[in-house]
């Protein structure tokens, strides 16, 4: 069994953002989507989510995640 702890809102999410600082966030996608990983350096990776699916991504609070289409990210704890 999954546990998703929301800290925070869902939000749609496009452009680059740090999701309230959030170490782990929780992204789901009704239409396939390739998600951004960055920081000030760069990318540091990319990865694609298919239509109707979610994941939890692990990065640092600085971190930003980007989507080309619009897909949920909220700021979560998970408990797999």
């Amino acid at each position: 069994m999954n546990i998703i702890k929301p800290t925070a809102s869902q939000i749609s999410l496009t452009t680059a953002n740090t999701i309230n600082g959030s170490q782990i966030v929780f992204i789901s996608a009704t239409s396939a989507a390739v998600i951004t990983v960055a920081n000030s350096g760069g990318t540091i990776g990319t990865f694609t989510l298919p239509a109707n699916q979610y994941i939890w991504v692990a990065k640092t609070p600085t971190d930003t995640i980007a989507a080309n289409v619009a897909v949920f990210a909220t700021s979560s704890a998970y408990r797999g």
